[in-house]
């Protein structure tokens, strides 16, 4: 098997990395790395390789599935970050972890993803998939914005506020949960819908069928609004636009930990009970 490193641009990632990329190889798994910087143009091809172990937080694990899940590779995620919602392995783990997956152990999930384009004057443009969610919401000067919502092709609400949230059962507990949104497994598969903060307080979240396509339009002036993906990428809307939002073609394959559990990473993160 050949395996690419997808690390996190910290010194203890990278630290982790090294210790890591030695038991890889001393299982006999050729091992290449690539330090994830973000202003960095160019990503790392991952065909050919059989696992991506990600070295950092969350957000590098979002940056690492929408590489690995073109060419269905599963990922395995060592938690260097704050969270750890997705980056379930500590370090003390990886070397156990590692050798049961190259037993065969050990089953990679599937994790439903998001599609993502873009309608600008009668051209259609596919942004990407995307693991957590597509947002839009009001830029930094803008007071509020207008959006409608369309669900297959039915118009449901016109929503006045800080934005919308269309998000995958794993992005449920991201920024749709500090918006309101209810938790979703996150081996279910469904679309989540959460209006932030809007000014009409009966707009409520909405969990929907996974096939079913949402449509926002952009009502609000030119750049008073904002399409962020993942957190991570984004562009500014003009008014008219249109982003249409549906289940992915890809799956994002990742390999739990098995001495954890979803509920188990609750109780912990959230602090329940």
């Amino acid at each position: 098997m050949k395996a690419l490193l997808f690390v996190k641009d910290t010194p203890i990632a990278l630290e982790t990395s090294r210790d890591v990329k030695g038991v890889l190889e001393s299982l006999g798994v050729q091992t290449e790395v690539f330090v994830n910087i973000r202003e960095a143009k160019q990503k790392p091809s991952v065909e050919g390789f059989g696992l991506m172990v990600v070295v950092g937080g969350d957000g590098t694990f979002l940056a690492g599935a929408r590489l690995a899940s073109r060419h269905g590779v599963p990922l395995l995620g060592i938690n260097q970050g704050r969270f750890g919602f997705l980056t379930e392995v500590e370090k003390g783990e990886v070397e156990e972890l590692i050798e049961n997956i190259l037993k065969g152990s050990i089953k990679a999930q599937r994790r439903m993803m998001l599609s993502a384009i873009l309608l600008r004057d009668s051209e259609e443009t596919y942004i990407g998939d995307y693991l957590n969610d597509v947002v839009v919401s009001k830029e930094s000067l803008a007071r509020m914005v207008e959006l409608d919502v369309w669900v297959e092709g039915e118009s449901v609400l016109r929503v006045y506020g800080d934005g919308v949230i269309v998000s995958s059962p794993t992005g449920s507990t991201a920024y749709a949960l500090s918006a309101g949104g209810p938790i979703i497994y996150p081996l279910s598969e469904a679309i989540l819908f959460v209006p932030i903060c809007p000014h009409t307080l009966s707009n409520r979240p909405l969990v929907l069928p996974p096939d079913f396509k949402l449509r926002l339009t952009n009502l609000s002036d030119d750049h008073m609004a904002y399409l962020t993906l993942d957190g991570q990428e984004g562009m500014s809307l003009r008014r008219g636009d249109e982003v249409v939002v549906k289940r992915s073609d890809h799956y994002c394959l990742m390999y739990p930990n098995p001495k954890r559990s979803f509920f188990g990473i609750l109780r912990e993160k959230l602090r329940w009970g």
